[in-house]
């Protein structure tokens, strides 16, 4: 057989040179790997995550992070692989509602709370695309390892312990690793909008007396008196609204309890007690969906009837409330802070229609709101 010419060869070799760069050029790509946009996300410790694709599969350690998806798909449940079922923290009628609509939260498997310790075999077996987990979680390094490991990126994120500071960032970082990114925009941008609106006016009215606010979160008439937020959490709320909360004297705790004899001597203007449906059987604030106004301001004409609230200038003065607890540690928590505002400035914020805020957050939300969750 006669061997190919050399200049043959050469422009053989030319065509095909010239036909890889027209390739390059029209931008197909050689490797299908680099063909797939990575997410890159920082999560609430300030982590570097890359995740391949929009994660369709988590495991989460707080059962108030499925709130938090149903503002970002029609199917939040869907997106759990498992979750602790920890059906108090998510409220109890709020779980039926949830229920309802998404059977399969039934059955989903179970994993450990963040109040537990972490069990990574329950994790593998779940399958998950991505594991998220409270900022104040503290899985060990060597399980968090064992999870980089199997390929299941872990990320922090915090809608419970600095609620002011992270709900915003922690939606911003949830809807990136869903591919629900513009969800998460729309309901900042509604949350922004209305704690900008509160921050406004609260620095239109500089100069007035502070109130003084007692919030008596879990409150009951069986159980030691009184519990309250600290200076952190739920008590930055009390900061923005331009009110001084009598759990200061807590410091940097989130929580503790503060003695009757304390909450007297501290005068509070404005008395709010936050409780539900898990509240039934210790004698506290019934407010829900499953209870009417009546049931609601009763069980609150009980709260303050105990012994020594009766001296409180909240008390004689008609300023007292009920909150749901089911109102806290999620991107439902700007309607606290709504109502914290009009009930510590009611001249002040006397337009505001909190209903309104609900009807506008149960359009975002996979799930609406059903039913009164707080009594003024």
């Amino acid at each position: 057989m006669p061997m190919p010419r050399a200049g043959w060869s050469i422009r053989k070799g030319l065509v095909f040179l010239i036909l890889i760069c027209g390739l390059l050029a029209g931008g197909i790509a050689l490797s299908p790997a680099r063909a797939v946009a990575q997410i890159v996300v920082h999560d609430l410790k300030g982590r570097e995550i890359s995740l391949a694709k929009p994660a369709q599969r988590l495991v989460v350690d707080d059962g108030r992070m499925i709130l938090a998806l149903s503002f970002l798909t029609s199917d939040p449940v869907g997106l759990v692989a498992a979750w602790p079922h920890d059906v108090d923290r998510l409220g109890r009628e709020l779980y039926a509602s949830y229920r309802q609509k998404f059977p399969q939260i039934d059955s989903l498997p179970k994993s450990t709370s963040n109040a537990q310790d972490m069990v990574v075999e329950q994790i593998l077996a779940a399958r998950p695309d991505a594991v998220i987990l409270s900022l104040y979680s503290h899985p060990a390094e060597q399980q968090l390892q064992q999870l980089e490991n199997a390929g299941i990126p872990v990320i922090f994120l915090d809608f419970v312990a600095d609620p002011l500071a992270n709900t915003d960032r922690s939606l911003e970082v949830l809807g990136k690793v869903t591919g629900t990114e513009d969800h998460a925009r729309r309901v900042i941008a509604l949350r922004d909008q209305h704690r900008s609106m509160i921050a406004q006016r609260i620095a239109s009215g500089a100069g007035k007396t502070k109130p003084v606010i007692f919030l008596e979160a879990h409150a009951s008439t069986q159980e030691a008196c009184c519990n309250s937020p600290g200076s952190a959490g739920v008590g930055k709320f009390i900061d923005l609204i331009g009110a001084r909360n009598i759990g200061d004297v807590l410091k940097g705790k989130p929580f503790g309890q503060l003695s009757l004899e304390y909450i007297i001597a501290a005068k509070p203007d404005v008395y709010i007690a936050t409780g539900g449906e898990y509240m039934k059987s210790r004698g506290g604030l019934l407010v829900g969906p499953s209870f009417d106004p009546g049931q609601t301001r009763g069980s609150l004409g009980e709260l303050v009837g105990r012994s020594g609230f009766s001296v409180l200038p909240a008390v004689q003065h008609g300023a007292v409330h009920g909150l749901s607890q089911q109102l806290f540690n999620s991107p439902l928590d700007i309607l606290t802070l709504e109502l914290l505002a009009k009930w510590a400035h009611p001249a002040l914020f006397q337009d505001v229609d909190v209903n309104e805020t609900k009807r506008a957050l149960n359009e975002l939300m996979a799930v609406p709101l059903s039913g009164s969750y707080w009594t003024e």
